[in-house]
């Protein structure tokens, strides 16, 4: 296979996630919440770091409901300038449209500074080294700059997982990738 570039892969994704059927959606989103709740840095964490899910990524809403009913705390991010901030909810109701027409939290939400909590982080590839190929905004990568001591948590499809993807110097390895 001729070598991609992050464009190309990000377009590849993009198209793949779009003729994923409902049913196999929700199966497969099923397995990934069940790994994520028996891992042992969720177990032990009093809060969780957790991206909302939206066009067809790999679906959050269970877990954090999961979470929710376990008594954890879950904090999602919001964009604030070029920064990630992390914010408790304790359900849809917390949240309202944001930029690029993700879901964040409102402005009631309370902001949370738990530098150890485990960071469950979107993606539109990986790579089996625990590369991470984002949309290009470079988020998390500051963000995981900034505060380096959370396990990082990759969930992805199985079509989202290449031998190899393109990386730069400043992007971070994930601890770990979920996938059904």
């Amino acid at each position: 296979m001729e070598k991609l570039e992050k464009n190309d892969i990000r377009r590849l994704i993009k198209e793949q996630r779009k003729t994923l059927e409902t049913v196999t959606e929700s199966v497969w989103n099923d397995a990934i919440c069940e790994q994520l709740l028996s891992l042992d840095d969720i177990l032990r964490a009093y809060c969780v770091y957790c991206y909302v899910s939206f066009r067809q990524e790999a679906g959050t809403w269970k877990f954090m409901e999961a979470l929710v009913k376990q008594g954890k705390y879950i904090a999602v991010p919001k964009v604030v300038g070029k920064e990630l901030e992390f914010y408790s909810i304790s359900g849809k109701a917390d949240l309202e449209e944001g930029v690029m027409g993700i879901m964040e939290p409102k402005p009631t939400c309370l902001k949370i500074h738990d530098p150890e909590a485990p960071v469950i982080v979107p993606g539109v590839a990986f790579d089996k080294s625990g590369n991470r190929l984002g949309y290009g905004g470079g988020y998390y990568d500051r963000f995981f700059e900034r505060e380096p001591n959370h396990p990082r948590i990759a969930i992805a499809y199985g079509f989202q997982v290449f031998d190899h993807i393109p990386t730069e110097p400043h992007d971070k390895r994930m601890d770990r990738i979920i996938i059904p």
